[in-house]
Order: structure tokens, then C-alpha cells, then sequence
């Protein structure tokens, strides 16, 4: 009679690290961590004092926290783009006062801190005083800087009404495509990241 083999044992291996030292299991625990605040309460606002900031004087995609939240739980991301919209309208128009009120005094150093230089300012001048709000239409929909177009339309006397309406415009349509796209392909997207990262 032969002897009884030993079943191996079933652990599941650790998944192999990447390049920086991190494992993918990080990524997994990662999108736990978006789901359970994009579930929460103050997700919206979170996205929305981004949008704030972004649009005004901080550096950074405009979309840096709607698309990972709005990828680990898509029904939310449709609401979550409203807050980004109002964030970044916000935002943009704290610039555009900044460039009018206060250009010298902050807004040029900030212009300089994010690369437009005077040069490169005075040289796009005439542009925005024949086409203003639609180079900021251009840039709400574009990689263009918006903050940086909007501090410029302060600065160069692009009438108010007409630079909101094209920000307006502009950002509103961005995040209703990129609100859509999560949506409807959101989940699609959060399994492809899940199975890259090693699990089914």
C-alpha cells in the first residue's frame, strides 16, 4: 500500500512587487479605500474644494479626484462631476478676479510659478482682447491652463458676464463627458484594473 502524499498547501502567493517596492495588492486595498469615500458623505464636497483650488492657484489635473472615485463607484460619478463643475467655476472665477484686482501683486507671480512668462503674456495681450471668452472656452475643454487663461482674462479686461458663460460652457461640458464615460464604463474600467493587479 502506498504511502499517503501530503496535499500541498493552498496559500495564495504574494503578488509580485512593482519597480518602487509597492505590491499590487496596494492597488486592490487602493480602490477599497475610493469606493468607501466615494460612498461617503463628504466625497462630493471633497471633489468639489478640489475643483476650487485647481481652478484658482493650485497646480494639478483638474479631474485628480472625480475620475478614481467616480471609476470605484460609477452610479456616483454623474453627482460627483456636478461638484467638480461647481468647484472649478468657482475656482476659475477667483482667478479672474485675482488677474483683475490683484494681477501685479499675485497674479502675475502665479502666472510665473506655473511657466507663462511676461513675455509670453503681453505677446498673447490682443488675443484676449479680441477673442477672450473664447480662448477660455478653449481652455475649459482643452489641456489648456485654465487658471492661467483665467487670471489673463482678468487681467486683460475680458468682460465678466461673458467670460463666466464661457467657463461655464466650457467646464459643463467637460465634466458631463467625463461624468458619462465614468458611468457607463467606470466598472468596466475598475475590473481591468483589478485584474492587472491580480485578481479575478
Amino acid at each position: 500500500m502506498s504511502e499517503r502524499t501530503e496535499e500541498p498547501s493552498r496559500t495564495i502567493p504574494e503578488p509580485p512587487a512593482e519597480p518602487g517596492g509597492r505590491t499590487r495588492r496596494g492597488v486592490l486595498g487602493m480602490l477599497a479605500r475610493l469606493h468607501d469615500w466615494a460612498e461617503s458623505g463628504w466625497a462630493g464636497s471633497a471633489v468639489g474644494t478640489w475643483g476650487l483650488l485647481q481652478g484658482s492657484f493650485v497646480p494639478g489635473p483638474a479631474d485628480a479626484l472625480l475620475v478614481p472615485l467616480g471609476i470605484s463607484d460609477p452610479q456616483r460619478a454623474p453627482r460627483l462631476s456636478c461638484w467638480a463643475f461647481a468647484g472649478s467655476v468657482v475656482g476659475g472665477t477667483i482667478a479672474f478676479l485675482v488677474g483683475r484686482d490683484a494681477f501685479e501683486a499675485i497674479g502675475r507671480p502665479l502666472l510665473s510659478l506655473i511657466g507663462v512668462s511676461a513675455e509670453g503674456l503681453e505677446s498673447s495681450r490682443a488675443l484676449f482682447e479680441r477673442r477672450g471668452a473664447a480662448l477660455v472656452l478653449l481652455s475649459a475643454v482643452s489641456p489648456l491652463s485654465t487658471k492661467a487663461v483665467c487670471l489673463a482674462a482678468g487681467a486683460f479686461g475680458v468682460p465678466l458676464v461673458p467670460f463666466l458663460a464661457a467657463l461655464a460652457i466650457g467646464r459643463g461640458a467637460r465634466f458631463a463627458v467625463v461624468g458619462a464615460a465614468l458611468r457607463f464604463a467606470g466598472g468596466r474600467l475598475e475590473r481591468w484594473i483589478r485584474s492587472r493587479a491580480g485578481q479575478a
